[in-house]
């Protein structure tokens, strides 16, 4: 069976294409990536104060509340946006090797 390879350029091309698409859609995936990380330090955050301080802290039961609101809310964003980071990122090194 005859095996076609394909060039040096045509690979290269395929590269730069490759992290074109990766830096472009960075631009959407890192502030998914960010904000809900953000709300999970803040969930964390507020239930320890709300742990130390007992109940009495009610402006924190309020910020977790709303930041796990968030973060439900963002969890199919944050799957999506991991979800292709790491299949451009696995093509990339593919192409590396």
């Amino acid at each position: 069976m005859m095996e076609i390879e394909k060039s040096d350029a045509w690979q290269r091309h395929q590269l730069a294409t490759l992290e074109r698409m990766q830096r472009d859609l960075a631009r959407l995936t890192h502030p998914v990536i960010r904000a809900v990380g953000l709300c999970g330090v803040a969930y964390l955050a507020s239930w320890a104060v709300v742990m130390v301080f007992g109940a009495a802290v009610g402006a924190m039961v309020v910020v977790a509340a709303l930041s796990a609101g968030a973060l439900v809310l963002g969890a199919p964003a944050f799957s999506l946006a991991i979800g292709v980071e790491r299949y451009l990122r696995g093509r990339l090194e593919d192409h590396m090797s």
